[in-house]
């Protein structure tokens, strides 16, 4: 990976903006309009449902693409501690919200209580002792340090406060991992080792998962193993790295359509391994093509020009690119309460819709201004300031934007 010139005056690119936009409003449709009610039936009555799953996966590839457009800049340590100061803090700060509020508000729907004193109030096991008397989980302690931990997929036991969650531990092991071949086999990360790498990163969990471990394997470490490295989900950076190779002419067209193509079928693989519609979500083609759709439109960013034609609503799609992490980290778990506690007051589908939309974008706007913004500023500001800064380039903190497993309400990882 040649050093290139500092793209630091070179205009904002509202295509990238737009892109992470789209697959996080995405995402949040989906989980509010579908998963949802899957998890909680009573909440089936929205006007429409969005049945595709495909968004989180395409950050991913977003992510994937700006890993290898700015790893090469500046000192890779920085670079690395960059990307845990926007990530982290914010998770945190989301993860406790959201066990506080699952703890609580699960309580009330089920009318249920807790035990004296502020330790069984705040982590202490319900009164009657029993969480799953609905389908509104309610946590305990040991809930929140499995997710404060990032730990979830190191035992189907395990309970994700917010199936949202899956793409912070899975981030965050391929930053580290990106950073250690950077500073210590940058051999590989030259030449044609960038291409092996990508094709690696498809076949080799197709391989381990299908042929080596068999997919329903009842070990606890084949799950751990699959799940806790997120190995089912290395095809969507490994498109991100083929499609930054195309954009650098690294690769051809034809080279970076195989690439693709594959990416997509591991996608289907692991999502559907047994070729059909799954009983819990029958939206395997939808969420293919949407896949594929989103690889098209990635690709159309990367190397395209500009998505001029946006400019007149440029000012709100920065400003939701800016805030997409907060609204992807607080949207769906607490939309799900939110949408139970406007149904038993009355609302219909048709205006917990908006509501639900609305509180997503703000909560996601005050994370981003009491958490993100100033933890990282704190966190960053004066470490190393005799060292030249890096160059600054697009973002790829994340997502977007600047930056017997648990039941779907709590454990859905789309």
């Amino acid at each position: 990976m040649p050093r290139s010139d500092s793209p630091a005056n070179k205009p904002r690119r509202i295509s990238w903006d737009a892109v992470r936009v789209v697959a996080v409003f995405s995402v949040m449709l989906g989980h509010i309009t579908h998963q949802g009610p899957l998890a909680h039936p009573e909440l089936d009555d929205y006007p429409f449902r969005i049945t595709a799953q495909y968004g989180a996966a395409g950050l991913m590839v977003v992510s994937g693409f700006f890993v290898c457009q700015t790893i090469r800049r500046g000192h890779t340590r920085r670079w690395l501690w960059r990307k845990v100061a926007r990530l982290l803090p914010p998770y945190l700060a989301a993860v406790v919200a959201t066990y506080l509020v699952m703890r609580m508000a699960g309580a009330a729907f089920n009318g249920q209580g807790f035990g004296e004193g502020w330790w069984d109030l705040l982590f202490g096991p319900t009164s009657d002792g029993q969480a799953w008397i609905s389908s509104w989980y309610v946590p305990v302690g040991w809930d929140l340090l499995v997710n404060v931990f990032m730990i979830q997929g190191w035992h189907n036991g395990f309970i994700w406060l917010d199936g949202s969650y899956w793409t912070l531990p899975v981030q965050l092991m391929i930053f580290a991992g990106a950073a250690l071949l950077w500073s210590r086999a940058r051999r590989l990360c030259t030449g044609r080792g960038v291409e092996w790498l990508a094709w690696a990163m498809i076949a080799g969990p197709l391989v381990l998962r299908f042929w080596i471990l068999g997919v329903y394997n009842p070990s606890p470490w084949a799950f751990a193993l699959v799940n806790g490295f997120g190995l089912h989900r290395m095809h969507a950076f490994a498109a991100g790295i083929g499609i930054w190779l195309w954009s650098r002419d690294r690769i051809g067209g034809r080279h970076l359509a195989l690439l693709l193509v594959a990416a997509v079928c591991a996608q289907d693989l692991h999502l559907y391994p047994e070729h059909v519609a799954l009983p819990g979500d029958p939206a395997r083609l939808p969420s293919d093509l949407g896949f594929a759709a989103m690889l098209i439109t990635i690709c159309a960013a990367a190397k395209g020009p500009d998505w001029t034609f946006l400019r007149p609503i440029a000012p709100l799609i920065t400003w939701l690119a800016g805030i997409s992490y907060g609204v992807y980290l607080l949207h769906q778990e607490l939309g799900y309460l939110l949408a139970k506690a406007l149904l038993d007051a009355g609302f219909t589908g048709w205006t917990r819709l908006p509501i639900v939309i609305v509180a997503a974008v703000g909560l996601g706007w005050l994370l981003t201004e009491a958490v993100e913004r100033p933890a990282f500023r704190r966190l960053t500001t004066g470490r190393r300031a005799s060292a030249t800064p890096a160059a600054r380039g697009p973002q790829d903190d994340f997502l977007p934007g600047r930056p017997g497993p648990a039941h779907i309400s709590v454990g859905d990882r789309s």
